[in-house]
């Protein structure tokens, strides 16, 4: 059997990639020096097309940039780069992930294999000529834009032969439960756009439509002997009832499948106006975020964890507040969400870890800190050399730290992930899982990693005194906790009744507002066990 030279191999790959010496590519496969419009050897340098690789660690983690072309275009792309010893020179390999504008133009042919759907020029054009100059009247009908969620997932675990079988799959799907007047197009690798016409004095069909295509993409493939669970984010918007000009249905569409991202929603959402009003709300807030960064508006509370044997503080949680200047102190649940979309969630992440270490240091040397990150900072950050910086920087003993992490930790770069967590407890550092119980993949992940405590969600100790089901789920998890060598931590404890209840069982710690609300470190030090 001939084999394909490496060289072959690079240039069909969907990625850019490069290798690159002192801050220029010495090597190059096709689709990104034709990304670039250019040759390997009139190659600008690093610094003039992508200069955030420049500041970029080398350490195998996507991070978004800026590419730019000779063209004067410029791409929001991800790229990561990875040591690389060539002719005994250190290198850097850089692999570029194209938007999905970019990945539609390298593999056109590729999708109309893949699905035997169009392309998204050609729908375009054919929703242009439906709606026609916007001096007659058009049909009436509801345009979607459809994204499958973490398809690049997918794609890393099968495989992209298996991926363009799934791709395959829901192009058939598409076909056999749509009509032969709707229009239907890939747009990128992962996202579709389609319109469904309906009678205008019937718009109760938008609604028959959506939910058709609400099934068609959330189903569970068997390809290769592969059972792949699919879902979707989608938005709509319904025409004319939502406008009836072309360009702005398409703006509409897309801010409504924004908005089903941002919710992860597992419905469709229709547009509104008032995802225009919370778009400009969120920019705001993402500017005021930059500048709470630069002129230290964030400050912390601590709550305390109280150990149920002795009555005495254990650790301190804590909880991230922003005093911003006008419009007093924002709630997290406000602000993280946004930090996480623009990528601020790393550089705020890294502050609240050194200001809660440098905190905890002036406790007394039996009491821990925790602290909560995020999973989006957990896969764009170096966690692990960021743990470690932070320890040196406050002097703080790695076996008085915790990490508190949600099971959305598993849902990307999942084995990478596994193995941060893995170095830092290596560390004697603390990891736990918070709000256990709520995910449906809770059982599984303690399975997969050796958590050191789990904390039970809130609402089962809410609910336990007056619905048995809450009280034989805490128990349950109680006993699991012992079965599996894990301390369980009751949170959201909030009368004496439930804190009874809880000593019945063999609940290691409790936090809660019966035992402290939060506060600055200060103000928790009359507590038991605060002062040695």
């Amino acid at each position: 059997m001939a084999l394909c030279p490496i060289h072959h191999l690079a240039d069909a790959a969907s990625e850019g990639l490069a290798v690159l010496y002192q801050g220029r590519i010495i090597e190059a496969n096709r689709p990104l020096l034709s990304c670039i419009g250019t040759t390997l050897q009139k190659c600008p340098a690093l610094r003039d097309i992508l200069p955030s690789a420049l500041k970029a660690a080398p350490d195998n983690s996507y991070r978004p940039g800026v590419l730019k072309t000779l063209e004067g275009q410029t791409l929001h792309v991800q790229f990561r780069l990875t040591p690389l010893r060539r002719a005994d020179q250190d290198c850097l390999a850089l692999a570029i992930m194209f938007p999905h504008a970019m990945a539609a133009f390298f593999e056109a042919s590729a999708l109309d294999t893949a699905t035997s759907l169009c392309g998204k020029d050609e729908f375009r054009k054919s929703l242009a000529a439906l709606f026609g100059n916007g001096t007659i009247r058009q049909p009436a009908g509801i345009l979607l834009q459809a994204n499958i969620n973490r398809f690049h997932t997918i794609s890393e675990r099968y495989g992209t032969l298996v991926a363009n079988q799934v791709l395959t799959e829901l192009g058939q799907r598409l076909r056999t439960f749509l009509t032969d007047d709707c229009i239907v197009a890939r747009l990128g690798s992962d996202e579709f756009g389609l319109f469904c016409p309906f009678p205008y004095d019937h718009p109760a069909q938008a609604t028959r439509w959506a939910q058709i295509i609400r099934d068609v993409f959330h189903t569970t493939l068997s390809v290769a002997g592969h059972r792949i669970h699919l879902t979707a984010s989608i938005g709509c918007c319904v025409i004319p009832f939502d406008t009836y000009r072309f360009e702005t249905a398409c703006h509409y569409a897309e801010l409504a499948l924004n908005e089903a991202r941002r919710l992860q929603s597992p419905d469709w959402v229709r547009f509104n106006p008032v995802m225009q009003a919370d778009i400009q709300h969120r920019s705001e807030l993402e500017h005021d975020l930059q500048r709470a960064l630069e002129t230290n508006q964030f400050f912390l509370e601590f709550q305390p964890l109280i150990c149920l044997k002795t009555n005495t503080v254990e650790c301190v949680e804590a909880l991230l507040r922003w005093q911003h200047p006008l419009k007093g102190v924002i709630s997290p649940h406000e602000f993280i969400p946004i930090a996480e979309e623009s990528g601020l969630i790393v550089p705020i992440g890294r502050w609240v870890l050194l200001e809660a270490c440098a905190q905890a240091s002036r406790l007394p040397a039996h009491i821990r800190v925790a602290v909560n990150i995020s999973a989006v900072q957990f896969l764009r950050d170096d966690m692990y050399a960021a743990i470690i910086q932070t320890l040196f920087q406050t002097g703080l003993a790695a076996d008085r730290l915790e990490l508190e992490l949600t099971e959305n930790i598993f849902l990307e770069a999942v084995q990478r992930n596994l193995e941060t967590m893995s170095k830092i407890r290596a560390m004697d550092t603390k990891i736990v899982m918070d709000d256990f119980g709520v995910g449906f993949s809770s059982l599984n992940y303690l399975r997969s990693f050796p958590f050191d405590r789990i904390k039970i969600d809130r609402s089962f100790i809410r609910d336990m005194l007056n619905d048995p089901q809450a009280e034989s789920i805490v128990s349950a998890i109680v006993s699991l906790g012992d079965a599996m060598s894990m301390e369980v931590v009751a949170e959201g404890v909030e009368t004496a009744a439930q804190l009874d209840m809880l000593r019945h069982t063999s609940c290691s710690t409790a936090q809660g507002f019966l035992m402290g609300r939060p506060a600055p470190l200060a103000d928790l030090t009359a507590l038991p066990g605060m002062n040695g």
